[in-house]
């Protein structure tokens, strides 16, 4: 929070016991440590005030998207794309690499997840 090292502490102990004397000192730590206490408490009230917004937001959405389920609009909205159904190419044609137009029907599809074929394979 405070960048503050020992030389600054001990400063600012001398300037505290100076500037308030050694009678009024214990008195004036106590009103400090209450400021800040209340500070404190004032932060924390303020991200918990925070975390409830986000919290409701959520909320929110979440009773949109059951709400959408119950009208049946989730059956009609895209599924969702998963990194795992971007390599699914099983729906279109093989293409082959030398023309760029889709493989004839009885050329076999290279499959890039296959061994290669070794030297003495004749198929």
């Amino acid at each position: 929070m405070l960048d503050i090292g020992w030389w600054e502490l001990l400063l600012l102990a001398v300037l505290a016991v100076i500037v308030v004397g050694p009678k009024d000192l214990p008195r004036m730590m106590v009103t400090v440590g209450r400021y800040v206490a209340r500070l404190r408490s004032m932060a924390a009230e303020f991200q918990r005030g925070f975390e409830d917004i986000a919290r409701q937001t959520e909320l929110e959405d979440l009773k949109k998207e059951i709400d959408r389920a119950g009208q049946g609009d989730i059956l009609s909205s895209p599924p969702p794309i998963r990194p795992d159904d971007a390599d699914d190419n099983s729906d279109r044609p093989a293409v082959s690499s030398a023309s760029g137009s889709p493989a004839s029907a009885g050329a076999p599809a290279i499959d890039p997840a296959a061994p290669p074929p070794k030297a003495g394979d004749a198929s």
